[in-house]
């Protein structure tokens, strides 16, 4: 596993001049460029990329901030991905994190440091290891830059990130908290429906709705033998009076009352409703954990 600390070596690049843009060029175009070069080995890099925007960011127009931290974003999560790759296929260095002793050793204490000075920790269920983000990291770093639609996603992605998601297979939110999860995306893109993470906010309108509808393959919305979980009858009707009004209210009216003819267990008419209402299976879907 390698650890590099980038320190004043990555000086010079944050004091980049902003773009010529008499020669068709963007700041964000430029920003892209500059994140691209970095290493996603080193963990600092992503705090040159922080510096970087910050930078100039007292230059750019509020629609520029926007796509910038976009851009950062993009880089941020790919990182992440990255070296979560890295981690998983280093059996060794894993194993160094199930023993007191060995987690306190300078490699290991040195590697968390690097985490923790760039916004991501070490999470953990069970056995298996991985790296996010730090729940206000991004909000801490970018809120006072840009939109208030921007601000507002990177609010509730903070508080969502607190609070956790799933552990891969299994839902570690109530269902109703899912549910109550996709009708806050869908209000944000009724409110945003231009916001530069428009794409984003839907992505997660719709991971929390098909979960709300599927489960995951821990927690399933239909037990082995078919029954609908317990809870979910009341949960589903009165989801679907309270949100009458709203997309996703309308197909959980559908999913009940296709529910309630069934006596509330599966049926040919629920795999008909999935397949119409192009409701993805979530027990084999890749899903994150937070």
């Amino acid at each position: 596993m390698r650890i590099f600390v980038l320190g004043w070596l990555m000086a010079p690049l944050w004091a980049a001049p902003l773009p010529d843009t008499s020669a068709g060029l963007t700041f964000v175009s430029t920003y892209t460029h500059f994140l691209d070069a970095l290493d996603k080995d080193n963990f600092d890099s992503i705090f040159a990329g922080v510096q970087y925007y910050r930078l100039h960011s007292d230059d750019l127009s509020t629609a520029e901030r926007d796509s910038a931290c976009k851009a950062f974003m993009t880089f941020f999560f790919a990182t992440i991905s990255h070296h979560n790759d890295m981690i998983w296929e280093d059996y060794d260095f894993i194993a160094r994190f199930h023993e007191d002793k060995q987690r306190r050793s300078p490699e290991v204490a040195d590697y968390i440091d690097a985490l923790q000075r760039n916004g991501l920790d070490l999470y953990t269920f069970g056995r298996l290891y991985y790296i996010d983000q730090q729940p206000e990291y991004l909000f801490r770093n970018f809120s006072r830059y840009v939109s208030p639609a921007l601000r507002f996603y990177l609010a509730l992605r903070s508080e969502e990130l607190a609070v956790g998601f799933s552990d891969s297979d299994s839902l570690l939110i109530a269902f109703k908290e899912a549910g109550v999860r996709a009708i806050r995306w869908e209000q944000y893109l009724n409110q945003h429906p231009r916001s530069v993470v428009a794409d984003f906010a839907d992505y997660y309108r719709q991971l929390y709705l098909h979960t709300f509808l599927t489960g995951l393959e821990r927690t399933p919305v239909f037990d082995p033998e078919g029954g609908l979980r317990p809870e979910l009858s009341t949960v589903y009707h009165e989801f679907a009076s309270r949100y009458y009004d709203t997309h996703a209210g309308a197909i959980v009216r559908e999913f009940y009352i296709i529910l309630k003819e069934a006596d509330f267990r599966w049926s040919p008419k629920v795999r008909d409703f999935y397949i119409r209402r192009r409701v993805q299976n979530m027990h084999t879907a890749q899903i994150p954990f937070r």
